[in-house]
């Protein structure tokens, strides 16, 4: 009898405690309607920021709209060690445009694993896709020149790639040239997983890591194409984000 007595309390505990950990959860499910965030990226083309709005569909599911703006850069868009020497501001042999990216999509948040009790962690997949609104913006150079009597003066020129110029100072005003900017439309996928290690249950502080795919419907010419494979349409990522923000009824 004392066994079955026992065991019959170790039975009712851990209902009593299942019971609870399963209304717990509920009861935090069913609390929030909906959230937002935003967030820094990290990538292996550039960087950029994030903002979300999620509607949460219920206890597991949540979907809404997302927005990134991100920069892409080319593989091939790095500085060298003589560009360092000679102090060229954000010059790259051969660029002769920047091109950032305002994506626009729809995003859906499935949570695999939720939270327990207070400073566990939930985990959660991430999927969107969208519009990927390509920016490519024309690159000034300043550099120095004399004129034909000796005087000597700063002038801004558009880098064109086929010849670098003497007595490059850097990089122009980023605004200059901004007029002149062409829009490249496109698509984008995203997939990740999220990890959200906040405290409090109506605050969201979360790393997110996954994978990206831009495509743009027209190639992108970010270098100078001595070669015609050197620029393309699609753009391939991986990614980090750092997503801060916060729920409410």
């Amino acid at each position: 009898m004392a066994k079955i007595r026992i065991l019959t309390f170790m039975l009712l505990f851990a209902l009593s405690a299942q019971a609870q950990l399963d209304t717990d959860a509920d009861f935090k499910r069913q609390v929030y309607d909906r959230a937002y965030t935003g967030g820094i990226n990290f990538h292996s083309r550039g960087y950029g920021l994030n903002g979300r709005y999620l509607k949460f569909l219920d206890g597991y599911n949540a979907a809404g709209l997302e927005i990134d703006l991100v920069k892409l850069r080319h593989p091939k868009e790095t500085i060298s060690s003589e560009d360092i020497f000679n102090n060229y501001r954000g010059f790259v042999k051969g660029r002769i445009n920047s091109f950032y990216s305002v994506r626009v999509g729809y995003i859906h948040e499935h949570t695999l694993f939720d939270k327990t009790d207070q400073g566990s962690v939930s985990i959660s997949s991430i999927f969107s896709g969208g519009l990927s609104l390509g920016l490519l913006k024309p690159i000034y150079l300043s550099v120095d020149e004399f004129g034909p009597d000796g005087e000597y003066y700063t002038s801004i020129i558009r880098y064109t790639g086929e010849t670098n110029p003497a007595n490059i100072n850097g990089e122009a005003n980023f605004l200059t040239g901004i007029e002149e900017t062409k829009l490249k439309p496109g698509v984008y996928l995203k997939g990740g997983i999220s990890f959200d290690y906040q405290l409090l249950d109506d605050k969201i502080t979360s790393v997110e890591a996954g994978v990206i795919y831009d495509y743009f419907f027209t190639e992108v010419p970010i270098f100078f194409e001595e070669d015609r494979d050197i620029n393309w349409s699609g753009f391939f990522q991986l990614y980090i984000t750092v997503n801060f923000g916060y729920k409410l009824n």
